[in-house]
């Protein structure tokens, strides 16, 4: 049997028409906004993931578009979200954001993908499947609510996601890109001088060496030192053998 030629791939297999011109977009909200505010330096939302029903529900009072308020239930991490997502105590409604924290680069370590949390199953069954997301970790995906990720500097380092409590009120700004906890500074101070949130101890010397050598989400979250080898490729090194 002949065989037939193999047929170059071609981008234009899979996508129709993967250029877009700039004014006819696939999404006219489509993209990134950064984020400042008292709970940290810089985030990022992926404003684009927004859907018709998040922003009717969140984003579409009269006189204040594209700004909402929700009450903070705050999270240790990955595993303390999975134990307690479901706790009654908490209260949680559709007026809660999810906030997780102890999920960046010194305090996981490694910046882990967790901020994409759901509801507690009461609020599932009622045909709420998203709420407002906030962590100093990454995201794999976005849905259809403003997950707000990357928070830095995270809670390890003393960031303001480390002084947030369960029950502040936490207002979004998109239009002015704004993240504040409304919170005033005096007790801001006072809980600066509680104890940090806990973090994990590392399990190996290399995640102990990464916790020293790390910095923020913000510039990357490399090794500090390894910046200045950015460029050994243009000489290579002397071998060993």
């Amino acid at each position: 049997m002949q065989r037939q030629p193999v047929r170059p791939f071609r981008s234009r297999d899979w996508f129709a028409d993967p250029a877009r011109a700039y004014d006819t977009p696939l999404n006219e909200q489509a993209g990134f906004l950064v984020l400042t505010g008292k709970l940290f330096d810089v985030a990022i939302v992926k404003t684009s993931v927004i859907s018709p029903a998040f922003r009717a529900r969140y984003l579409e009072r009269a006189g204040a578009e594209d700004v909402f308020e929700s009450s903070a239930i705050v999270f240790e991490g990955a595993d303390d979200y999975h134990h307690r997502i479901n706790d009654p105590a908490l209260d949680i409604d559709e007026d809660c954001m999810l906030v997780i924290r102890g999920a960046g680069p010194i305090g996981w370590p490694g910046s882990a993908e967790v901020v994409n949390m759901q509801p507690p199953d009461h609020l599932i069954q009622r045909g709420i499947m998203t709420l407002p997301t906030l962590g100093d970790g990454r995201q794999s995906g976005t849905s259809d609510s403003p997950s707000i990720l990357n928070a830095s500097p995270e809670s390890a380092v003393g960031g303001g996601l480390s002084w947030l409590r369960t029950g502040d009120i936490i207002r979004i700004d998109l239009k002015a890109g704004r993240c504040d906890a409304l919170v005033d500074a005096d007790e801001i101070a006072r809980r600066r001088g509680e104890p940090a949130p806990p973090i994990p101890p590392s399990n190996t010397p290399w995640e102990e060496l990464y916790r020293e050598k790390t910095g923020q989400l913000a510039d990357g979250a490399v090794l500090d030192f390894a910046v200045k080898y950015r460029g050994i490729a243009a000489r290579t090194p002397r071998h060993n053998h």
